[in-house]
């Protein structure tokens, strides 16, 4: 991801409820159990959605997904034509 693409989040102009969230989310997503679960199921939807598979399961995420592999292609397009600057 290029890093211009990232932004932080002005969380000082969010309700006090709101940044409480984003710390709790934040501390569960960050702990190396859950962290190893969230990138173990990514990957398992990455791949049924970008395979062959006609069952149900996978016309369900690809209705809810993205077109990863269009965005990949973009991704590296813009990398490519930033390095060329």
């Amino acid at each position: 991801m290029p890093p211009e693409s990232v932004s932080l989040l002005e969380s000082d102009t969010k309700s006090y409820g709101y940044r409480r969230l984003l710390s709790e989310q934040y501390s569960c997503i960050n702990k190396p159990e859950n962290r190893k679960k969230i990138l173990e199921k990514a990957e398992k939807i990455y791949l049924i959605v970008t395979g062959n598979g006609k069952s149900r399961m996978a016309q369900f995420y690809r209705n809810l997904s993205c077109n990863f592999k269009v965005l990949e292609e973009k991704c590296l397009h813009y990398k490519n034509e930033e390095v060329l600057k």
